[in-house]
Parts: structure tokens; C-alpha cells; sequence
């Protein structure tokens, strides 16, 4: 089915797709940038803050294995990763009484993401932990 796709449903996946890698990048940019600031929000939000690093490695890794939509099972693992993240951020921010926008826009834009990837960009043919003999 891959560039079957309309152009409506193309356009709808790069929006989301891009909203979803700029909070990706944003975070990744800032965990290193405002370290001290991040630092004290994952504190603020019950989280260790040992983590602020890690998170922004896995980010990363999940923003290259979306992009590069070369391994299918690596894809689905960094989609799914990265949803239960913002439902991590959206419970903390509303613990911490503050307003989780750009959590919200994630939880909206990556089931739009992960749903049309397939059909608009093709469906990885390799899986990134099965060994063939």
C-alpha cells in the first residue's frame, strides 16, 4: 500500500509525524541544554533524575528508528515507548498541578503517526531481533 496513500492522509502523517519529532528533539535538546532546569521538573514530578540523560538517549534512538522505518519491530517498540512517556509526563504534570500541552499534542499525534506510517511510508520488511538461519 505504500504511496497508495492520499494526499489527505499523507499530509495528516508528516504533520503529526513532525509535531511528534519536534517534541522528541525539543526534549533531547533540552534535557542536555537545561540540565539543571530538567532536572529539577523530573524532581518536582516524583522522578529520579538520574534518568534526564538516558531519556534523552532513548529519544533519540526512538526518533532514528521511526525516521529511518527500516525495522519494523524497532519501530512499534520506539512508538510505543515514547506513547507511554507522555502518559508518564501528562500524569506527572497534572500531579504537579501544572498543564501538560505538549503532552497532550503527543498522546494526539502519535497514535496518528504510528496508524498511517505503515500506509503512507510501506511496512518495514526486517525485524530488528529475529535471526535468520
Amino acid at each position: 500500500m505504500h504511496g497508495k496513500a492520499s494526499l489527505s492522509i499523507k499530509i495528516l502523517y508528516w504533520v503529526a509525524t513532525l509535531l511528534m519529532f519536534a517534541l522528541m528533539l525539543l526534549a533531547i535538546v533540552n534535557y542536555h541544554l537545561q540540565y539543571e532546569a530538567m532536572s529539577g521538573f523530573f524532581a518536582k514530578f516524583g522522578y529520579p533524575t538520574y534518568i534526564v540523560y538516558p531519556l534523552a538517549y532513548l529519544k533519540l534512538g526512538a526518533l532514528l528508528a521511526i525516521a529511518s522505518n527500516l525495522y519494523r519491530n524497532l519501530k512499534d517498540i520506539a512508538y510505543g515507548a515514547y506513547f507511554i512517556n507522555m502518559i508518564a509526563a501528562t500524569y506527572a504534570y497534572l500531579d504537579a498541578g501544572d498543564n501538560p500541552v505538549h503532552a497532550y499534542v503527543g498522546l494526539a499525534v502519535i497514535p496518528i503517526s504510528y496508524i498511517l506510517s505503515n500506509k503512507v511510508r510501506g511496512e518495514p520488511k526486517r525485524d530488528a531481533f529475529i535471526m535468520k538461519s
